[in-house]
């Protein structure tokens, strides 16, 4: 004959703590209460959700007499002998991000991803972070984003903190970030169409914080036309300089026609300057028709048809 639930069990006696800690999201009857006898009945009721946990590093409080009655209805808590304290203060553990923590994320990020940088030197200023943060206690991992792709120029830094992988807080850090570094800088007026020799260009320090894609070295601009005047004092960069046309108006270009595996070529007259990429007018000698065409080489140009 099979026995009751209760009688099959047994009476269990539940103690309540006076204070209890938790590191989850829900407030577990084994987090805030001693159970026995050990056994099935005991961890089934020690798994039991009583309530929702408070936010990280805050308290509250659970009376007994709630506790009870959330309880009086579940199948496994029949013969519980209640015991122990009247209320219960739950305390949520958390781990807490200072606002100089959050400083050095940003700074580390910066210092990583700015390495490469030819001898600059480096300044983050005016710095204002937020209040100390409390999150939940587990595995802490974040992510950076900055408001410019390239870091330099950024105003803001936005940290998205993880616990145990899941999104928990976003905080932003904001400051002015400056990077010196020596750049190449026109010495004297450069005349459109001019090629950068060494009398033309020197290198001086400065800040490159608004600067898109500055030159860190004499040769790597020797060479270079420029695409507008240039006047003295002001950086070289992809805006102003670009390596000169290989097919220039008014030369002779070879075009070479394809579809899929089939090639033709004839000969053309190109209507403009090109460089390795550009797509220029090309007028082809045999039909005099104007065609665009892509740049690929010295004299060499290509389309599809």
């Amino acid at each position: 004959m099979a026995l009751p639930a209760s009688q099959a069990f047994g009476r269990i006696n539940i103690e309540l703590h006076k204070e209890a800690q938790v590191s989850t999201q829900y407030t577990l009857l084994g987090d805030i209460a001693s159970i026995s006898p050990t056994g099935e009945k005991a961890e089934l009721l020690a798994a039991t959700r009583i309530a929702s946990s408070p936010e990280p590093g805050k308290e509250r409080t659970l009376k007994a007499a709630s506790i009870i009655e959330s309880l009086r209805h579940a199948k496994h808590a029949a013969e519980i002998k209640w015991g122990g304290a009247d209320s219960v203060i739950v305390t949520r553990k958390s781990q807490v991000i200072t606002q100089q923590q959050m400083k050095q994320i940003v700074a580390q990020y910066i210092g990583r991803n700015l390495q490469k940088l030819p001898d600059a030197e480096i300044r983050f200023t005016s710095v204002r972070a937020p209040e100390n943060i409390v999150l939940p206690t587990g595995k802490l991992t974040y992510t950076i984003r900055s408001s410019r792709p390239t870091i330099i120029g950024s105003s803001s830094f936005n940290i998205l903190f993880k616990v145990d992988g899941k999104n928990v807080r976003n905080c932003t850090v904001r400051g002015k970030l400056e990077a010196l570094a020596a750049v190449a800088t026109a010495a004297v007026n450069i005349r459109r169409g001019s090629i950068i020799t060494p009398d033309k260009v020197e290198m001086v320090r400065q800040d490159i914080s608004r600067l898109d894609t500055p030159y860190f070295s004499m040769d790597s601009v020797l060479g270079l036309q420029a695409k507008r005047t240039i006047r003295a004092g002001r950086p070289l960069g992809s805006m102003n300089v670009a390596p000169p046309p290989v097919v220039r108006k008014g030369e002779p270009v070879k075009i070479i026609a394809s579809r899929g595996a089939l090639q033709i070529s004839t000969k053309g007259i190109a209507t403009m300057d090109g460089r390795p990429g550009d797509f220029i007018r090309v007028k082809n000698i045999s039909s005099s028709k104007l065609v665009y065409c892509k740049v690929d080489a010295p004299g060499i140009v290509s389309v599809e048809f």
